[in-house]
């Protein structure tokens, strides 16, 4: 990855091009990092993402659809006290290093006209977006910063002043100096890049010609190699593999996608994902306690020996013993018997016979307690693992459908921000034959008992939680049946593991248990496949939007 100041300077000058004189429409912080302005620019819907991520911090227009906050938080209502209606007057880079300011001019309570600044710093963990008046007084940030955390303060009615910058040469402006490290010499290059033109110049190319390529590029190159992907406005040739070429803000869509919505589901439902880690590992530990009680209560024939072995010898005790050897006449060894001080033998010997009932009776009510429990450990193993794979829509469902099983309460005051209709993955592969992917107990309930048809092929993983896999053709060949069953097994536990079974068989074939939890089905006749999980194969297929 290299989000640079020398890649900045192409991202601004395009943000430049498009988004001066726009106006900003709507303001949402979708997560603890980001920021989504909604911008109206050459008669044209922009939306520009703000991120202050402490790994993928960055600025750039998007495509992506965004899951916004049902109710605005307290600084997503300044930012839009202050900035919406606002008018972006200049977009520019602190030299080449990685600053932006954004002017903007707006209008406050009174129709007098204020401008602001929108400084966005992309400094690993210290990244942050500072909105200050002209005069550079804070107004508010994305991260509040005390005196007692750095000698820079960064808090509302602070006065904003620029990180320190380290002096190097503009590689725009200077000519080429013999060094081993570009990143300390000249500003803007990231390690990276410093390797790529050191390659390039060991080839036979020019310092002046790799900067004019720089300098002028409108595209990203993504290349993947040995399972990362790196990036960046030129080919990177000194990684030796082939790479995929998009327009600027596409592959930064493309690159940052799956890696944005992990991280953002984690920060929305990490409340949601610890609430089911601690039902599952609460359960654990009620089950280790049961069949510990049970193996005592299977092993009470000993409280019964000793209540006759007392019955036997009540000539031998007496109140005040604490306890009494005697023979035991069931396989002639003597016997210590603890007895309560405070009763004759009698007493104690009935005292053994209550324990020897009482033991005897929880060994039913022990067990319907063991299958219940090992009943809830499976569907919370289960959400984890799909957990593991949802969305944020497909998370809210997740805990939709623990407020309805009364496992979470539910908020009366405020309402779930959702479609009103299941988002339900469906997936088209080369012959167009769809498949659709539950990726949660309510999506996998209402696909596979709802919407799919009875003659519609279901795929599932064999005794592991998994997503429910619907495949919506009759007389499946034997390509597709290995797909279904990578999707099967990619979207399960198995995930990570190899040879995976995988069962399928027709809908028709499948019940739904009396009072089972959503997800649950019971299987009659169906056939098994081994696969190993390949994440490869969605290459095979093309995403709808569900």
């Amino acid at each position: 990855m290299a989000y640079d100041g020398i890649m900045l300077s192409r991202v601004v000058e395009q943000l430049q091009n498009q988004l001066t004189r726009g106006k900003i429409n709507k303001i949402y912080q979708i997560s603890q990092y980001e920021l989504l302005f909604h911008i109206r620019s050459q008669r044209e819907n922009f939306k520009l993402l703000i991120s202050i991520h402490p790994v993928y911090a960055r600025i750039q227009l998007t495509q992506l659809s965004y899951p916004t906050p049902a109710s605005p938080n307290a600084l997503t209502m300044l930012l839009r006290k202050h900035l919406e209606g606002a008018y972006i007057e200049k977009i520019s880079q602190i030299q080449l290093d990685r600053i932006v300011d954004i002017e903007l001019i707006g209008v406050n309570e009174l129709k007098d006209t204020v401008k602001y600044h929108l400084y966005l710093e992309i400094m690993g963990k210290h990244s942050n977006a500072i909105l200050t008046y002209d005069n550079n007084k804070i107004i508010d940030c994305l991260k509040r910063v005390s005196p007692a955390m750095s000698a820079r303060i960064l808090q509302p009615g602070a006065t904003y002043n620029q990180p320190p910058l380290i002096e190097k040469k503009n590689p725009f402006t200077s000519e080429w100096m013999e060094t081993d490290n570009l990143t300390k010499t000249y500003q803007g290059f990231s390690p990276e890049l410093s390797k790529e033109v050191l390659y390039r110049i060991h080839h036979g190319e020019t310092f002046q010609d790799i900067i004019q390529l720089l300098r002028h590029s409108q595209n990203i190159y993504i290349h993947k190699y040995q399972d990362k992907e790196y990036f960046h406005i030129i080919p990177l040739t000194h990684l030796q593999c082939n790479g995929e070429i998009y327009p600027l803000f596409d592959g930064l869509d493309k690159h940052y996608d799956l890696i944005d919505e992990k991280d953002r589901i984690k920060q929305q439902t990490s409340d949601l994902a610890k609430f089911i880690q601690n039902e599952y590992q609460r359960n654990i530990n009620k089950l280790n306690k049961l069949k510990q009680t049970l193996f005592e209560s299977q092993n009470s024939d000993d409280l019964r020996i000793k209540g006759d072995l007392l019955f036997a010898n009540l000539h031998l005790i007496s109140k005040g013993q604490k306890e009494v050897t005697v023979e035991n006449y069931y396989d002639g060894s003597m016997m210590t018997i603890a007895l309560d001080e405070r009763y004759d033998g009698k007493t104690n010997a009935n005292k053994y016979y209550a324990k020897y009932q009482k033991a005897k009776k929880a060994l039913t009510h022990l067990q319907e307690q063991i299958d219940i429990v090992e009943n809830e450990i499976l569907y919370f193993d289960s959400l984890i693992t799909l957990m593991e794979n949802a969305s944020y829509y497909d998370a809210l469902e997740m805990k939709e459908e623990l407020e309805n099983l009364g496992y979470l309460k539910k908020k009366k005051t405020k309402q779930v921000h959702r479609p009103k209709k299941l988002h339900i993955e469906q997936y088209l592969t080369k012959d167009n034959v769809q498949i659709y992917v539950g990726k949660n107990n309510l999506q996998n309930d209402y696909l596979t008992f709802k919407m799919a048809s009875k003659n519609d092929m279901w795929f599932h993983v064999k005794d592991m939680p998994g997503s429910h896999v619907i495949v919506h053709s009759q007389n499946l060949d034997e390509y597709t049946i290995r797909l279904a069953s990578q999707i099967a097994a990619y979207f399960s536990k198995g995930k990570h593991s190899s040879s995976v079974p995988v069962n399928y068989t027709l809908v028709k074939t499948l019940k739904k248990p009396q009072g089972a939890k959503p997800g649950q089905v019971i299987l009659s006749h169906y056939s098994t496949i081994y696969i190993d999980p390949d994440e490869t194969i969605f290459n095979d297929m093309r995403k709808v939007n569900s």
